[in-house]
């Protein structure tokens, strides 16, 4: 190897260092990272709060094939109608949406986008919500100690947001009426966070990985993505594979 294959290499390695390091950082807070075709479970328990007509919170437990074992994380149900059992594993399908049970028409709010009969897209007045839920910045909502009213109010709001239920179902409860308010608010703004997904819960899993299909549909629940890709990671990845087919050229060449 001449000195000047070696610096090639040695700034490769840098690169390559550098972008591998972003995973175990990125990795570091064990957050439960789903893809499609995982299984999870949801309890009540100590640590969940609220329950009232069925919701959440729920405490979410899994090990994603893909990436690992994680901690658990507080969830809302998006629908209603729907139901699980408590202890029972579902499969999951990541999406931006509610799979069947929605009510799908539009909002009675501005802002809210329609669905169809067999989805209910997820609004970004609820996405905004469960942004200030998981990050401890929901004005109203007791962090410190939390409580049952709290959560149950927390439920409602999403429930009317997701228009599966009416306005009326939050009459005499100040707070969830402050948290609607907030979302709406906020959504018309412009806040969009692709972070916030949704987990289809399905009984059954056909296919190979990447290329599932699922059947059985329960509850749609709400999910903080945390892994997603940031654009200092591709770039450090793309210099190095630049840096690999230059190094392989400059071997080409010499060699001929």
């Amino acid at each position: 190897m001449t000195i000047g294959q070696s610096n090639i290499w040695r700034g490769m390695g840098a690169v390559l260092v550098g972008a591998a390091m972003c995973g175990p950082q990125a990795a570091a807070a064990a957050a439960l990272n789903l893809t499609d075709g995982d299984k999870i479970k949801l309890e009540w328990g100590a640590g969940t709060y609220g329950h009232a007509s069925g919701g959440g919170e729920f405490k979410v437990s899994g090990v994603s094939v893909l990436n690992g074992p994680g901690d658990t994380f507080l969830t809302f149900c998006m629908e209603f109608p729907e139901h699980i059992s408590l202890g029972t594993a579902y499969y999951v399908d990541v999406n931006d949406r509610a799979i069947s049970g929605g009510a799908g028409s539009l909002g009675t709010y501005a802002g809210d986008v329609g669905g169809t009969a067999a989805y209910d897209p997820l609004s970004n007045a609820t996405a905004w919500l469960y942004t200030q839920f998981v990050n401890h910045t929901l004005a109203g909502f007791n962090f410190v100690t939390p409580n049952d009213a709290d959560a149950n109010s927390l439920q409602k709001a999403i429930w009317f947001l997701e228009n599966e239920k009416p306005l009326s179902f939050l009459t005499g409860d100040t707070n969830a009426i402050a948290f609607k308010g907030a979302a709406i608010a906020n959504a018309i703004g412009g806040f969009a966070n692709p972070k916030v997904r949704v987990l289809n819960l399905w009984d059954t899993r056909m296919g190979t990985l990447g290329n599932y299909s699922f059947s059985g549909n329960h509850q749609d629940q709400l999910y903080m993505a945390t892994h997603m890709p940031e654009p200092e990671t591709y770039a450090m990845l793309l210099a190095g594979l630049g840096l690999l087919g230059f190094a392989a050229r400059r071997r080409k060449s010499k060699s001929a």
